[in-house]
Order: C-alpha cells, then sequence, then structure tokens
C-alpha cells in the first residue's frame, strides 16, 4: 500500500517556484503524513520528528 501511494504522490503538480525550494513535495508530505498518524502538532515538534525518524523516513523518500 505504501508504495502504492508513493507513486501517486508523483502525479501531483509542484507549482512552487524552483529556485526557492529546498525540499521535495513527495518528501514534505510523507514526512507530514508519518507526523499526523504520531499526533505530531506544532512546527518544533514536526522538526524533531523528522529529524529523529530520518532514517526510518529514508526507507520510502530519498531526503535530498
Amino acid at each position: 500500500m505504501m508504495n502504492e501511494l508513493l507513486e501517486w504522490l508523483e502525479y501531483i503538480e509542484d507549482v512552487r517556484q524552483e529556485r526557492k525550494v529546498k525540499h521535495k513535495l513527495k518528501d514534505i508530505i510523507v514526512i507530514v503524513l508519518f507526523e499526523t498518524l504520531e499526533n505530531v502538532d506544532d512546527w518544533v515538534e514536526m522538526e524533531y520528528f523528522a529529524h529523529y525518524n530520518e532514517e526510518y523516513l529514508k526507507r520510502y523518500i530519498k531526503l535530498e
């Protein structure tokens, strides 16, 4: 199921200005999805969650 979700995310058009983009939209969406499932509810917790779970997240996204 996760592979299907990741494939589906490839179809979402990223309309942000490329020169201002630091992270891929797909990566952001996946991280927010996991954070939502973990009841993360503020920016500080979101940053902590992403850093703490970086190796796990790399199973699904590249995090370039």
